[in-house]
């Protein structure tokens, strides 16, 4: 049904939310790009499904359809007249659609739509900051952590907990003489969390060996260890949530932002000697967790409220620090402690060799690209204290070659 054909740039850069992109990325969407003809009455989607793709209409009719009856035609009259508004962008789907007529679809790969929108809007924040907004900022700011950090010594900021399958399995993987059943227990009371530790032991890190179709299994493949690292990881979704719509959009981008960070450190670890994949996921999810209590609580302090422009730099100024201040509440060892506070430290020094810390700066690299005052993966110490450097292929970049694997891991963690 799909047949080749090469897509104007011209065609994304009128689309929502595509025109938020340079020309650049907009060549690069392009080229990943292709046209879909189906027929009549062919269903693209059901609601609370989800898939790999977002869809513009061109031509023809679509009909999407709520459970409670109500119903949306979209109609597109050819290239000029494309339905500006994506299908199937936010998943899962919000309702299904049908097609009405034949019709003619653009679609491209949602995970990288997701991406390069993260790209441009970080760039855009970084930009943001007037010069002569700096010193008041920064002093806001500086009151706002404080007060912050008062808040939590007096135990009146709550902070995010840890999911309750993830606090029991490491509890239980403590203790000297737990041993895979009583893991894999703890875990079934989870069907989901059941499910995608199973897909785990199955997956990428397991090539070639015979697959495992009972939890226990999964859990002796994976050994305790990395079952509770994974257990963590995949659960995690669970503190990036918020029951107000817009902190909750605010959420889900950042929890896509960590998502990616952790797929390519973990796949950068499989390629390093003492680095552990399940271990380098972990770091990557949880390096960003210092903002989940300080959007939660922006509210509580009206200078925040009233000055949207000063909460995302007291977010990028402070939240390294109050995600080690999570972490260490949640009784993680000080190599993990270390992830947030130097996420943003691009050309950060220490002693020995390279740390997860180090890894997860990179991979941060990877997943936001060079722009303006940020520099290239390559460019930072970390790189060279991680050996990255002896691993370059003739093609360039190490990732080159791992984008499908990248792609799959993230996809472990996007339930």
């Amino acid at each position: 049904m799909k047949k080749p054909a090469t897509v104007p740039v011209s065609l994304l850069e009128r689309l929502i939310p595509l025109r938020e992109l340079d020309r650049e990325a907009l060549a690069a969407l392009a080229r990943e790009a292709e046209f879909e003809h189906v027929p009549a009455r062919t269903m693209l989607f059901r609601k609370g499904g989800r898939d790999d793709w977002t869809r513009y209409l061109v031509s023809g009719s679509i009909v999407l359809a709520d459970s409670d009856g109500t119903e949306l035609t979209l109609t597109g009259k050819g290239n000029a007249a494309v339905v500006e508004q994506p299908l199937g962008l936010e998943q899962p789907f919000a309702a299904t659609a049908v097609a009405s007529t034949d019709s003619r679809l653009l679609r491209l790969p949602r995970a990288r739509i997701l991406t390069l929108l993260e790209r441009a809007r970080q760039s855009e924040a970084d930009d943001a900051d007037a010069e002569d907004d700096d010193d008041r900022r920064e002093e806001a700011g500086s009151r706002l952590f404080y007060r912050l950090f008062e808040d939590l010594m007096a135990e009146r900021l709550e902070l995010p907990s840890m999911p309750e399958v993830a606090a029991r399995v490491r509890e239980a993987v403590a203790q000297p003489d737990t041993d895979a059943a009583e893991v894999a227990k703890i875990i079934q009371a989870d069907p989901v969390v059941a499910a995608q530790v199973m897909k785990a032991a199955n997956g990428l890190l397991f090539v070639g060996s015979r697959q495992v179709d009972n939890l226990n299994a999964a859990v002796i493949r994976l050994g305790l260890r990395h079952t509770r690292e994974m257990v963590t990881a995949i659960t995690m979704r669970q503190v990036f949530r918020s029951r107000n719509p817009l902190l909750n959009k605010r959420m889900v981008e950042q929890w896509m932002h960590s998502t990616l960070v952790a797929a390519i450190a973990a796949v950068l670890a499989r390629k390093l000697p003492d680095f552990s994949p399940d271990r380098a996921l972990l770091a990557g999810l949880v390096h960003d967790i210092g903002i989940v209590p300080m959007l939660a609580h922006a509210h509580e302090y009206p200078e925040l409220a009233e000055d949207p422009g000063l909460l995302e730099a007291t977010i990028r100024e402070y939240r390294g620090q109050v995600g080690g201040l999570i972490l260490r509440r949640w009784r993680f060892p000080d190599d993990m402690v270390a992830v947030p506070m130097a996420a943003e430290r691009w050309y950060r020094e220490h002693d020995g060799p390279g740390d997860y810390a180090d890894l997860v700066l990179v991979a941060k690299l990877y997943a936001l690209g060079p722009r303006g005052k940020r520099p290239g993966p390559a460019a930072v110490p970390a790189y060279g204290r991680l050996g990255l450097d002896r691993l370059r292929t003739e093609g360039g970049s190490i990732l080159d070659e791992a984008r499908e694997e990248i792609a799959a891991v993230q996809q472990l963690l996007l339930v």
